[in-house]
């Protein structure tokens, strides 16, 4: 028996002419790993939302989903709770107390449990995620990265079996993102919890799940293991090909898969589709032979170029007493160059990008926007003409 069955599940918003979601069929087993796909709009948290009992919306629903056989509508509050976990997007939405020990404890008071349980599950957690050096943290002191976790933890703590997760991953910088993703695989293959997870960077989670469904507008358009999708969405690639002389870019469902299953695709493979980087490599080896080489990538000439934006020296902090978070900032982009910047949560990536703004000032250094000093434009000509925010 399917732990999580939808059958035939349809939802409209009041008020609204389309449908959310449309004839909605879905089995997961329990212990599974489950990617939820699609494109924005299509139906994702709304689905989602339907499968947490206090979180579903105001609407016209028909269908049944049911757990463990049941119907979601006849579990109590206490199981509703704690047998299904939902970790939301942006972690503050959830974040309820001031403390990381608060925070953890705060589900299991809810539900009632004794004090000495309380101790020796969030002593459990703890351990299993390895955050006790931030125990006794403040809530707002932590990372992107650790609040995520921290949410994560703080609905484990109370042993579901099923867990939901709406794009998890969306706030954090790639290897906070890939930690994440680590500890969520471990939560699903040590503790066998049921992981239901929504994302768009499907490089590293793609090749993890065992099932992965694919929406279109309020509608699943298939499901399977991901390397049959992989090879599915690369036939359906090839046909669309076939007999014409240049070929169009990768479909839209491809573009944010696994870079792998994307060559594979894009050189018309054949025989097992290629889901990560290893695999991709030894298809490339055996497909092609001698003939893969690395192509240089040409680097970004100033010459003949204006400088756009100078930072010399440059020095930020928010507050008098607080440690900069610009230090000694050295930084210089031409006209037509596209510049990418990279950093962990907190390196100071967007504080960057408000003093290129003229949205914050330095407390030392100089910044000149082409060849003047930012001080020397008004708002109207800065915004309107020069940087756009």
């Amino acid at each position: 028996m399917a732990q999580i069955e939808i059958e035939n599940l349809s939802f409209t918003y009041h008020g609204a002419s389309e449908p959310a979601l449309s004839h909605i069929q879905l089995s997961v087993e329990s212990g599974s790993f489950v990617l939820l796909t699609g494109p924005t709009g299509c139906g994702k948290t709304t689905l989602f939302r339907l499968l947490k009992k206090q979180f579903q919306p105001n609407g016209r629903r028909e269908g049944v989903i049911r757990y463990n056989g049941r119907p979601l509508e006849e579990l109590d509050e206490r199981e509703a709770v704690s047998a299904i976990g939902y970790v939301m997007q942006h972690p503050d939405d959830q974040t309820v107390t001031d403390k990381v020990w608060h925070e953890l404890a705060f589900g299991l008071e809810s539900l009632g449990e004794k004090s000495d349980t309380i101790r020796r599950k969030v002593a459990e957690i703890c351990g299993f995620f390895g955050i006790g050096d931030w125990y006794h943290k403040a809530v707002c002191d932590l990372s992107g990265g650790q609040k995520q976790l921290l949410a994560l933890a703080s609905v484990l703590v109370t042993d579901p079996a099923v867990l939901l997760l709406d794009e998890p991953t969306a706030q954090l910088d790639p290897i906070a993102a890939s930690s994440f993703l680590s500890a969520l695989r471990r939560v699903n293959e040590e503790l066998g919890v049921t992981v239901i997870l929504t994302e768009h960077r499907l490089e590293e989670v793609f090749p993890m799940a065992d099932t992965v469904v694919m929406m279109g507008k309020a509608t699943i358009e298939r499901s399977g293991a991901p390397r049959a999708i992989g090879a599915a969405l690369a036939a359906q690639e090839r046909n669309s090909t076939e007999n014409t002389d240049t070929k169009p870019p990768l479909g839209n469902a491809l573009l944010g898969l696994p870079a792998a299953l994307r060559l594979y695709a894009a050189t018309g493979g054949s025989g097992p589709c290629p889901l990560t980087v290893n695999e991709g490599r030894r298809y490339l080896a055996s497909s092609f032979e001698n003939r893969v080489r690395t192509l240089p990538q040409p680097a970004f000439d100033p010459t003949g170029h204006r400088k756009a934006l100078e930072i010399a020296g440059g020095y930020f902090r928010y507050e008098r007493e607080t440690p900069d978070v610009l230090s000694g900032l050295d930084l210089t982009v031409y006209e037509n160059e596209f510049l990418c910047i990279l950093g962990a949560n907190g390196a100071g990536k967007t504080t960057l990008l408000r003093v290129l703004a003229g949205l914050c000032r330095l407390y030392k250094g100089k910044y000149r926007l082409w060849d003047k000093k930012i001080k020397e434009y008004n708002s109207n000509t800065l915004y309107r003409n020069n940087i756009a925010a």
